[in-house]
């Protein structure tokens, strides 16, 4: 039925990678078919153009970055992944807040590139912004819970001669959350730096120099946070008031009570 499953994903701390990997484990698995990933986290993977055919199953997927995709992971798989009545499953992943409207927004972008989106999930991953968020997620539970829906999809998959739509309705709006521009930010480097490069070598918009870690491209950062959990030392910081501010304000609303993944065929 399927000679491959396709893993296309954006993941700077992780968190979406191991999620996705968890579903196309039980997909592969269910098909006895190999995996093949397409991380397009760091620059210079963003680059390639991805064609799917109806043979593959792909499974698209990306952090929520206030309440959508974050921008370049919009405007990679816009311009760069297309299909050809792919088989497609959504990964949204999220800090315990919520998800929004990131899951329509992905679906209307994969159909409107050539893929029949027939599942799709919502899952938790721990915050960016704070470990204290959704601390350690996604767990065990979670990764079960994830590929005991891959084998749900699966058996979706095999009950029908073409590759069936989504039975229910995604939550979320039309149009989509407004992206807010926000003041450039950019992490500060302390004392301990030891120019080790891990923070500049896993930038996904390179905004860190990779020769000398203190400059930054306050104008490029995302705020990501892949730097700050990289760093082997504990050098990297967001010392901005205003980003602690939110981050005060996050550990206020969403530290409790924790969320479960949602799953939709």
């Amino acid at each position: 039925m399927f000679k491959e499953v396709s893993l296309v994903y954006f993941s700077s701390t992780k968190t979406t990678q191991r999620t996705v990997r968890a579903i196309g484990r039980a997909l592969a698995k269910a098909f006895d078919i190999p995996v093949q990933e397409y991380d397009f986290t760091l620059p210079n993977t963003r680059s390639r153009k991805l064609h799917f055919t109806s043979d593959q199953l792909v499974i698209v997927g990306s952090p929520v970055y206030g309440g959508v995709m974050p921008l370049l992971v919009r405007e990679y798989l816009a311009q760069y992944v297309t299909g050809e009545k792919t088989a497609c499953v959504l990964a949204a992943i999220y800090g315990n807040r919520n998800f929004d409207d990131c899951l329509v927004e992905m679906q209307d972008l994969m159909e409107e590139n050539g893929f029949v989106v027939t599942a799709a999930a919502a899952c938790i991953g721990e915050h960016s912004y704070s470990t204290a968020i959704a601390s350690g997620r996604p767990n065990a539970q979670d990764l079960a819970l994830a590929e005991e829906f891959g084998k749900q999809v699966a058996q979706k998959l095999s009950a029908s001669p073409t590759v069936p739509t989504l039975a229910q309705t995604l939550p979320g709006s039309r149009p989509y959350r407004e992206r807010k521009p926000s003041a450039p930010m950019a992490p500060q480097t302390t004392n301990g730096c030891i120019r080790c490069g891990m923070c500049g070598n896993n930038c996904p918009v390179g905004a860190i120099d990779r020769n000398d870690p203190t400059k930054v491209d306050a104008s490029l950062c995302l705020r990501c946070l892949s730097c700050v959990r990289l760093c082997p030392l504990g050098s990297k910081a967001f010392t901005d008031p205003g980003f602690q501010k939110t981050v005060a304000w996050c550990l206020e609303n969403f530290q409790k009570p924790d969320k479960s993944p949602v799953f939709f065929l």
